[in-house]
């Protein structure tokens, strides 16, 4: 069963499920499946008896949930507790996205300073791992971690994913199906411009590769846990625009880096808050490409490069 059927990251796993052909797809969107009714829940796990349940129904605009705490909470949490009964009920394991903004982006808590000085100081030895404690700086963290708890202190059999700066091609359905490399190929089209936060280190995970992964990990349902998944390499967003303008055969001075006060609202972002992703394929034994081959393999998909 899957839940949030037009999402981006969703869409793609329901491809690579049926390209795969491993895995009879049950998939809802939000009119068929409202994930904060249990009782309608419990209705569909009655009649599908899952193997599986992807939740990919989530409340996940920033500045949104700021606005509309109770629907989010609901979303991101009261249905994670809904679910976790019924997979335990039905012998489901559940698979829940979470996210990078768990992290409060400052690098200098213990375990981070004793992972640096044995690896050199460089960006992606820095990365947050599996075992670096959670502490969130605005409500979407806030509840998204909530949600990674209350599945990971009652669930049976379970997966929750970190996943960060998705982009597909579907594009996010709460963005009007725009992502970052959609907005940024638009600016350029229209204006020949763009200015750039540079200032914040991140990751970007295509949702091809994403779905590839978590297809795997399926197979192989017997590593429950806590996993990073994303891209290879961590990245500023202005370098990753830089990366989209080259790769479309603009010159570089078409892309200005500018600061996260000059761009975002007085909401509070981490500063850095970019993911080690080697604890997910050294215990899958997958290979996840890096974000550079991601962005080049997107534009190649929607045809704005051979």
């Amino acid at each position: 069963m899957v839940s949030g059927s037009q999402g981006q990251l969703v869409t793609d796993i329901i491809k690579q499920l049926a390209y795969e052909k491993s895995f009879a797809i049950s998939s809802y969107d939000r009119q068929r499946l409202d994930v904060t009714d249990k009782a309608k829940l419990e209705v569909e796990f009655k009649k599908i008896n899952p193997d599986f349940f992807i939740q990919g129904a989530s409340y996940h605009v920033v500045e949104e949930i700021n606005k509309n705490p109770k629907e989010a909470c609901d979303v991101n949490i009261a249905s994670l507790h809904y679910l976790v009964d019924l997979c335990n009920k039905y012998d489901c394991t559940l698979i829940n996205f979470s996210t990078n903004y768990v992290f409060s982006g400052q690098r200098r808590d213990a375990s981070t300073l004793q992972r640096s000085r044995l690896a050199l100081f460089t960006r992606s030895h820095l990365n947050y791992t599996e075992i670096d404690v959670p502490h969130p700086v605005n409500l979407y963290g806030i509840l998204k971690l909530a949600g990674e708890q209350a599945i990971s202190t009652a669930c049976e059999k379970y997966y929750n994913i970190r996943v960060s700066g998705l982009f597909g091609k579907t594009g996010s359905r709460a963005k009007n199906g725009k992502n970052f490399p959609y907005t940024i190929i638009e600016k350029l089209e229209e204006s020949g411009s763009a200015e750039v936060v540079a200032d914040q280190i991140v990751n970007v995970a295509y949702t091809v590769d994403l779905a590839i992964a978590i297809v795997a990990m399926m197979k192989q349902n017997d590593k429950f846990g806590l996993y990073h998944l994303v891209n290879g390499g961590s990245c500023t967003w202005f370098e990753v625009a830089s990366e989209i303008n080259t790769l479309l055969g603009h010159p570089e001075q078409f892309i200005t880096p500018i600061e996260t006060k000059d761009f975002y609202t007085n909401l509070k972002r981490p500063q850095d808050t970019s993911l080690n992703a080697l604890k997910i394929q050294s215990k899958f034994n997958i290979e996840i490409p890096t974000w550079q081959s991601g962005i080049f393999r997107f534009l190649q998909e929607i045809n704005k490069i051979d």
